[in-house]
């Protein structure tokens, strides 16, 4: 057995953890954030935490839904950036768009990508 790279087990890690507080966003301050964004973002979580378990096994299907899952999370939060409508919002986008980045940065580095099988 392969041992997984640090910057592997801190995707993973990253990934479950936004993928969490994306299946809580339905009981998050949402006002002004459209029904289907939320509903997406359940959708987007579970399958955050699908890819984050096959992240933790090395798993080549998994970087590409992480990468996949990340954009999209990306994408959908970016607007948050200028256009939420209170603060909490804003900082929630903000962890958002940074964290999932952080998740395709470190998912792709060349030691990770050797890792996977």
């Amino acid at each position: 057995m392969r041992s997984r790279p640090q910057s592997v087990t801190i995707a993973a890690t990253l990934l479950a953890l936004l993928s969490v507080a994306n299946l809580l966003s339905p009981v998050m301050p949402s006002e002004g954030v459209p029904a289907f964004v939320i509903y997406l973002g359940v959708v987007l979580g579970v399958l955050g935490l699908i890819g984050a378990g096959g992240l933790w096994v090395l798993k080549r299907w998994a970087l590409w839904l992480t990468i996949v899952v990340s954009v999209i999370n990306i994408l959908s939060a970016a607007p948050g950036l200028a256009f939420a409508p209170t603060p909490t919002l804003r900082v929630l986008a903000t962890i958002g768009v940074g964290g999932f980045a952080v998740v395709i940065l470190l998912a792709v580095l060349p030691n990770s990508r050797r890792a996977y099988t």
